[in-house]
């Protein structure tokens, strides 16, 4: 059966036909595009073409069994071709699925038939069409594709998309990169799809790979904050004894204030969830090993590049990596005894109350910190403000303004983290901005966050994001830290050298008297 429905001339060809893909169809068809949906494996298209059949932007959405028949319907000049196919991890797959569509060529599976020799992209594209990768692909992928497409003289885009099924069909958060001149031909196309919060929440954020740099800290900020809302529930079902009921009217009191977001909401309905096969509390029944795609591994090793401290981040990574042992922490739980410094006293349940929302509100500031300080640092109009790894400047209040809808972290805080770098586009840390340094520095903020991590530690229970954001806090306002011994010990193991208070220069050595 041929799958190939197709009349006249189209906007976009869109390649990869998961969840994303299918309701970003629908986004574009219902913004007035006509677009073409291909995927590699052709039962997956005609699932599709029978379910779009049915729906009113039938009429403007085709598909076809090859992205070569669609490319011949594409407009020319000002056609798209949109990938969202998985993407490869470029430190141990550094040419990947991607590339051989884009460059090389592919195999389409028709049924049981695989077809090999499939034409590359870059062979078939009519003269003046985009590409675009929207795929959450390495930000150094994107970068060797902007050179390989610059070089063939084709139009590329390497764009982040985020908000999920949900927002790829009503309206996501958009992080176009790449070619300017590119943006200019599709950029109206990416901005009617995109969600709305003062304007359309996609904007061109910079040169080359800057657009999946920006989806990449995005996802690290991500995993931040989920594990700091994860710790929080667990510490307050755990010692406090709230059970769901209390636990969602807690968090229900918190998303509607100001630690408001998307991933509050989802959070706070899931404490509220039973699940439809035993009737009980839906997180009851979900295991405690938490997946990863690799985005939070890949924000954590770029910050390290760029000698960026990330702890939130990382402390996030490392707890998902310490969940995926269960067997493992299962076996230790039953022979490693847990000695705590005692129990809590119930009377200090309103407190442990403030201290947790308190302590949940400094680790989602230290996240998004923690992500904006990437993004300064990589933002820079010469390479070597960056250690050469990156070529683009960024407008972080813009940034921060088009996360305000559509995408994963939205939140009330990019409010006024926007305000903050309008104010002061050079702003060194958003600590320092007066709105969060009057909340952050205001001494019962900081005694209920130190508060909630002593009592966590104290019950011998984990609190690895919040109690790392805390660490965050104290290190950067500290004048002088212990690290005048690390620079002894290396030295004396290894001649490294160091500075010195009294004398300018470096390369001194240490000397007894």
């Amino acid at each position: 059966m041929s799958v190939t429905r197709l009349k006249g001339e189209y906007d976009l060809v869109l390649y990869g036909l998961g969840v994303m893909g299918e309701n970003f169809i629908r986004n574009f068809a219902r913004n007035g595009r006509r677009v073409i949906g291909v995927n590699r494996t052709v039962a997956v298209t005609e699932r599709f073409a029978r379910e779009v059949a049915q729906e009113e932007i039938a009429d403007r959405v085709g598909t076809a069994e090859t992205l070569a028949e669609a490319c011949r319907h594409l407009k020319s000049p000002g056609g798209a071709v949109l990938a969202m196919i998985k993407a490869n991890d470029p430190v141990v797959e550094p040419w990947g699925p991607i590339d051989d569509l884009f460059f090389k060529g592919s195999v389409a599976r028709y049924g049981d038939d695989d077809r090999r020799n499939v034409p590359a992209l870059v062979d078939i594209v009519p003269e003046g069409t985009v590409i675009i990768d929207a795929a959450n692909s390495h930000p150094h992928s994107t970068k060797r594709r902007c050179q390989e497409f610059a070089r063939r003289g084709i139009l590329f885009i390497g764009t982040g998309v985020s908000g999920g099924s949900e927002g790829a069909l009503k309206g996501p958060s958009i992080m176009p990169g790449g070619s300017r001149e590119a943006y200019d031909v599709v950029g109206d196309m990416l901005e009617a799809a995109a969600a709305r919060a003062e304007g359309a929440c996609c904007t061109y954020v910079g040169d080359n790979e800057a657009g999946h740099f920006v989806k990449n800290v995005h996802n690290g900020i991500e995993y931040g904050i989920m594990q700091a809302i994860s710790e929080v529930y667990y510490g307050l079902q755990q010692v406090v004894g709230l059970d769901y009921e209390g636990l969602h009217e807690v968090f229900a009191e918190m998303t509607g204030g100001s630690h408001g977001g998307y991933l509050m909401e989802i959070s706070t309905a899931a404490l509220a969830m039973k699940d439809a096969a035993t009737g009980r509390p839906v997180l009851d029944v979900i295991l405690d090993r938490a997946g990863q795609k690799g985005t939070g591994k890949w924000t954590s090793q770029m910050a390290f590049d760029l000698g960026v401290p990330v702890p939130t981040i990382a402390a996030a990574l490392q707890a998902r990596i310490m969940s995926s042992f269960k067997a493992a922490r299962v076996a230790a739980s039953e022979r490693l005894e847990r000695h705590t410094s005692g129990a809590f006293d119930a009377a200090e349940r309103d407190q442990l109350l403030w201290a947790a929302a308190d302590a949940l509100y400094g680790a989602m500031v230290a996240a998004y910190d923690q992500g904006f300080w990437m993004l300064r640092e990589a933002s820079g109009a010469e390479p070597e403000q960056n250690n050469g790894l990156y070529d683009f400047t960024l407008d972080l209040a813009e940034v921060a303004r088009i996360w305000k809808g559509g995408c994963i972290i939205r939140s009330a805080l990019l409010d006024p983290i926007r305000e903050a770098y309008l104010t002061d586009p050079e702003l060194p840390s958003l600590l320092l901005a007066p709105y969060f340094k009057q909340a952050v520095g205001c001494a019962r903020f900081q005694k209920n966050w130190r508060y909630w991590v002593c009592t966590m530690v104290s019950q011998g229970l984990p609190c690895d994001a919040i109690a790392a954001s805390l660490n965050y806090l104290d290190t950067y306002r500290t004048a002088r830290l212990p690290a005048n011994m690390i620079q002894a010990q290396r030295d004396t193991f290894g001649e490294h050298g160091f500075e010195r208070v009294d004398r300018e220069g470096k390369g001194f050595h240490l000397e007894p008297a």
